[in-house]
């Protein structure tokens, strides 16, 4: 029997059908396998100061995860076992307590894990002279964001701006909050 056109072209919509099913699936939904912004953590550091500038200045590097001591200082996590990289932005002036971490996980299955880790594990009196009483850690799928600075930048920035300003980077929604 040869396929007339009528049948060819149910095929094909048939294979579309199957095709968008199975694409939809694929989809940024939270859980395991939901990919953060796209980039670079030094890129999306970057992004994130478009929204919100902090106000002094900062510099940003990729932190070396195979380094625990550095691992420790910046992100707080004694092992890198889920994580994939890192980068951290902080003030030039040491005596500034600022500072901007992310990592990204594995798996974003294991965002939840590391940002309590994170969250559990930094100094927020790791500069001279100062402390970082302003703290918050979320997540956007595999990357997880630990920011925090002395609360007596309010007047010039927050945690919570920086968190909205990652939002945005994020399209609008975490995953972990």
């Amino acid at each position: 029997m040869v396929p007339t056109m009528k049948m060819k072209k149910m095929l094909g919509m048939i294979g579309c059908v199957i095709l968008l099913l199975v694409s939809s699936g694929c989809g940024n939904s939270k859980g395991s396998g939901v990919q953060g912004p796209e980039g670079t953590l030094p890129e999306i550091i970057g992004q994130i100061y478009e929204h919100k500038d902090p106000g002094f200045q900062v510099e940003t590097t990729e932190i070396a995860i195979s380094d625990a001591d550095m691992l420790k200082r910046y992100t707080g996590l004694d092992s890198a076992d889920s994580v994939s990289e890192a980068a951290v932005s902080e003030a030039l002036i040491n005596a500034q307590a600022y500072s901007l971490v992310l990592v990204r996980v594995t798996d974003a299955g294991a965002a939840e894990e590391v940002a309590l880790a994170m969250k559990e594990g930094i100094d927020p009196n790791k500069w001279i002279c100062v402390r970082a009483d302003d703290l918050q850690v979320v997540a956007c799928g595999d990357v997880v964001m630990l920011i925090m600075m002395a609360s007596t930048y309010s007047d010039v920035v927050t945690s919570q701006e920086i968190v909205d300003a990652f939002r945005e980077v994020c399209g609008g929604t975490l995953t972990l909050e």
